[in-house]
């Protein structure tokens, strides 16, 4: 074996060994986005290692080369589509870089397709994989023990104090996380037999990793992963019991846990409101589940808007990472109590609609059917149970990605079970002839070192070129934000300088940083009155910048409209305030400032059809009636008033406050005995405010006002 050979087949070695445990990188206070950052650029700097050991490696060898498979082309297809749709969609850079708090983007994507071609070749020719699964399943038991400390109170939860989410910073991530481990773990507990009595350890240790992540899976509290590992267990339960013939206890088995699971489910619909269930945070979520909890119709709503962005774009979409623009084109008004700026539509396939039109969706669906096709026509090394177990684990995973989307965790593992069921694919690989001969092209050994020193340079050029700037940036914003320093604020000035000229992938997330910090300096820096000023200065214009070069963006209109507005230039925020809401014309919050911008102003006309044009988008939004009402008491226009009120208490008749303000309105306009009335009704409704409802009514009657 030459020497370059040997060499990659070692790197290979390490940046395998790497992978796994890729999901326990959190940089802490060092970076921005702490749970993402670190993850990605690590995925990305490993496989760049990688790819470029195999490129020796499959020079040298044709072994090494991927052989021709549905499943490599639908994945080459898919990652061509959403390239296509990434240029010509609303925003390229975007979508090729993504941003710091999501990373996604079509870089990773071609990391993650260099990443399938090597694990599918290199650990199959190797005879490695069994190796690599279960490297991943070690590095998932620690992680299960991190989330176990932190159910038990040993660690810190980072997201909301209770649900479990290891070093993945979410519990949905977690939850994704989980479920791949227990279909890994199954699937290996069900290649084992009990005739020796290292398989009957091997079997045991198998179960318990099922267990504990069943447990930190039920402590995520993950309604979408949950669902997915039963979704799962059922397909998988279900191919047993219909196609295993040989061994009939293996059958009766997988019926049982079909009838255990509908026993299950079936009791817990049954409990749902017992006390026990109530009581308990995790139960009481799933318990949660319904067509009208606040949740679910939120992401009814997203997925309407999202089906409406794909009608307008159904060839190629917007671009991946381009969802704001179609959230924010189509918003629906009723999401006034959700968050203001979602940037996924909380379900993969809609996402994928959206990144790459019908094209993109049908190229990842073509994903999973080519992994299930290879699997039970292709997979003949492959017991029925353990096709089962590996189809189930890809119908659980569709499953659950119906109300979540992706992040690198999920990507790493998903494309590692493709890269294996790839690796299932019988015959030799392709061979690459040479003009004159019927012999696979190789390289000699003597221009083996040659390609090897080629590789080395891009090596070095490669992550450099795609790494840097954005370790960088990210490094140095986190530093201008937090980093204290003798010198005083402008050192800290110096250092958002320096991050936006990196002009890298969070340059637009640096820029609103950048606002934030000038939006809470300080009005009596007066020892510092020239650095406060330099602030002002560069957030103003690089707000601008990016206003300018995202001009279709609404976010980034209302947040220019909204810093110039603070600082005092309401003229030129009134122009990007109302870009702002042609672009997004059903966003109350745009409405809202808009709005507090003409009132400002003095020009009380714009600001009270603005008020009333949010108000009428949803009646039901407080904070809308409460702008709309104010403005409409102070220029005295009282019959609009009453309409409001009255309309209030036609949409909550058991509302005792809208009547009692209505009432007030009474006594102001001296309608003292319509006053009255509304007090009584207020009575009648709810009897505990008889005594002080009474009351008022006396003082009424008497003349006076209470």
């Amino acid at each position: 074996m030459n020497t370059s050979k040997m060499l990659a087949q070692g790197v290979m070695f390490l940046t395998f060994a790497i992978v796994p445990f890729i999901a326990f990188i959190v940089l802490g206070q060092t970076t921005f986005f702490p749970y993402i950052v670190g993850k990605n650029f690590a995925f990305r700097i490993v496989v760049e290692i990688m790819f470029a050991g195999w490129v020796v490696l499959a020079a040298i060898d044709p072994a090494y080369r991927p052989k021709k498979s549905y499943l490599l082309g639908a994945l080459a297809a898919f990652v061509g589509i959403i390239t296509l749709a990434a240029i010509f969609g609303e925003n390229p850079t975007k979508s090729f870089w993504s941003n710091f708090e999501r990373m996604e983007g079509v870089v990773t994507y071609f990391h993650v397709f260099a990443y399938f071609i090597a694990a599918s070749t290199v650990l199959t020719v190797m005879g490695k994989w069994r190796a690599y699964l279960n490297l991943h399943l070690i590095a998932g038991v620690i992680m299960a023990g991190y989330a176990v400390l932190q159910w038990a109170g040993v660690l810190a939860v980072v997201q909301d104090g209770t649900r479990v989410n290891g070093t993945l910073g979410n519990a949905a991530y977690m939850g994704t996380y989980a479920l791949f481990n227990i279909f890994l773990a199954t699937f290996f507990m069900v290649r084992e037999s009990f005739t020796t009595t290292a398989e009957q350890v091997r079997l045991s240790v198998y179960g318990l990793i099922v267990l504990l992540h069943v447990f930190v899976l039920y402590h995520t509290a993950t309604r979408g992963a949950m669902l997915g590992l039963i979704v799962g267990a059922v397909v998988a339960a279900i191919l047993v019991a219909v196609f295993e013939r040989e061994r009939g206890m293996l059958r009766k088995s997988a019926i049982g846990v079909l009838v255990g699971l509908v026993i299950l489910v079936g009791g817990f619909i049954v409990l749902r409101d017992a006390p026990f269930v109530k009581e308990s945070p995790v139960l009481a979520r799933f318990s949660s589940i319904s067509l009208t909890e606040t949740t679910t119709k939120s992401r009814f709503m997203i997925w309407d808007m999202a089906f409406q962005g794909f009608k307008e774009r159904p060839v190629l979409g917007w671009g991946m990472e381009n969802f704001n623009f179609v959230f924010n084109k189509y918003y629906n008004p009723r999401m006034y109590g959700q968050e203001q700026w979602f940037d996924r539509a909380h379900n993969v396939f809609f996402d994928w609609l959206i990144a790459g039109g019908l094209p993109a969706l049908l190229a990842y669906l073509a994903l999973f059917a080519c992994a299930v096709y290879c699997i039970w026509r292709r997979a003949e090394s492959l017991s029925i149970v353990e096709k089962a177990v590996l189809t189930g684990l890809l119908a659980g995973y569709f499953f659950q990605n119906l109300f979540v989307f992706d992040n690198i965790t999920s990507l790493i593992l998903f494309f590692t079970v493709l890269a294996y069921i790839e690796g299932l694919h019988p015959g030799a690989p392709p061979q690459k002839k040479d003009k004159n001969t019927n012999v696979p092209f190789v390289v000699s050994s003597e221009t083996a070192p040659l390609l090897a020193g080629a590789v080395i340079v891009c090596l070095i050029g490669v992550p450099y070129v795609v790494n840097y700037k954005g370790i960088m940036q990210n490094l140095t914003l986190v530093r201008a934000m937090s980093e204290p320093s003798t010198i005083g604020p402008a050192h800290n000035l110096e250092l958002f300088k320096k991050t936006v000229e990196y002009g890298s992938l969070g340059t637009s997330e640096a820029r609103e940083q950048l606002a934030q910090i000038v939006l809470k300096l300080p009005q009596d820096m007066k020892q510092f009155a020239s650095v406060r000023e330099d602030f002002i200065v560069l957030a103003t214009d690089e707000i601008k910048k990016q206003a300018t070069v995202f001009s279709g963006d609404a976010r980034y209109q209302l947040f220019a409209g909204s810093f110039l507005g603070r600082m005092g230039h309401t003229d030129e925020a009134l122009e990007y305030l109302k870009k702002a809401s042609d672009l997004s014309p059903a966003k109350q919050t745009i409405l809202f400032e808009l709005g507090s911008l003409y009132y400002m102003k003095k020009d009380y006309a714009d600001a009270l059809e603005v008020f009333r044009k949010a108000y009428e988008l949803a009646p039901e939004y407080p904070e809308a009636e409460k702008l709309y009402l104010q403005i409409l008491m102070e220029g005295k226009n009282y019959a609009e008033v009453e309409g409001v009120l009255k309309a209030h208490i036609a949409r909550t008749p058991a509302d005792t406050e809208p009547r009692l303000n209505l009432a007030a309105l009474y006594l102001s306009l001296g309608k003292r005995a319509e006053a009255v009335k509304e007090i009584m009704s207020a009575i009648t409704i709810n009897p505990s405010f008889k005594e002080q409802g009474e009351f008022y009514i006396k003082e009424i009657q008497a003349g006076r006002n209470p």
